[in-house]
């Protein structure tokens, strides 16, 4: 298994409560990725926002909480690229994993080349055919919108990124201007290769 990062605020003591245990129950090695903080967000950190863009782009206002969570998945990709991180899993702490994910993630990583793979999404447009997953879950290929289209993959709870990824991402990063997942979903904005299992192979909103 590549390397698995949950982001977690060094706060949440009963998400990563939960996220050990839950982790240990699939076999699955991870490490935390302590998140940024928006409630203890610094002049430097709030210097690399712009919040006027992010109205006019995403249609409402930035929330320090949407700053903290995009900058902790824009420090996953810097530390990917400082340490020629190849490939890896990023999740958010609120996830649960369905039974087969570990075999899931195996197959879609030895033979899908796109820069992400998206393990939880909202609708997206794919092309018709599909890869077989182990227990009939399927890998879809996304198809691109349009450039002026507004369609998003909008989640970040859980995907595969490459490091070929990671360094498209940085590039449309800063400032920051939108949610993580609008970083990760708008493909006509990022220039991402994207895919996804079909239906998700995990389950979020554990602590709503």
């Amino acid at each position: 298994m590549i390397p698995v990062f949950v982001i977690s605020l060094t706060r949440s003591h009963d998400r990563r409560a939960f996220i050990e245990k839950h982790m240990h129950s699939r076999s699955i090695d991870f490490s935390f990725f302590d998140a940024v903080d928006g409630k203890g967000l610094s002049e430097k950190d709030l210097e690399r926002v712009d919040f006027p863009a992010a109205k006019q782009f995403c249609g409402h206002d930035l929330s320090l909480g949407e700053v903290g969570c995009a900058m902790s998945h824009i420090r996953i990709y810097e530390m990917m690229i400082a340490e020629n991180i190849e490939r890896c899993i990023i999740l958010e702490d609120d996830i649960y994993l369905h039974s087969h994910f570990q075999a899931i993630v195996n197959k879609a990583i030895a033979t899908c080349q796109s820069d992400i793979i998206f393990l939880y999404h909202g609708k997206a447009k794919s092309w018709p055919w599909m890869k077989k997953m182990p227990e009939g879950y399927r890998l879809a290929k996304y198809i691109s919108p349009s450039r002026n289209s507004k369609r998003g993959i909008i989640s970040t709870a859980g995907y595969i990124l490459t490091l070929a990824g990671a360094k498209k991402l940085l590039e449309k990063a800063y400032p920051v201007r939108m949610p993580s997942d609008y970083l990760t979903g708008r493909l006509q904005l990022n220039g991402l290769t994207a895919s996804g299992i079909e239906p998700c192979c995990m389950d979020v909103g554990l602590f709503d």
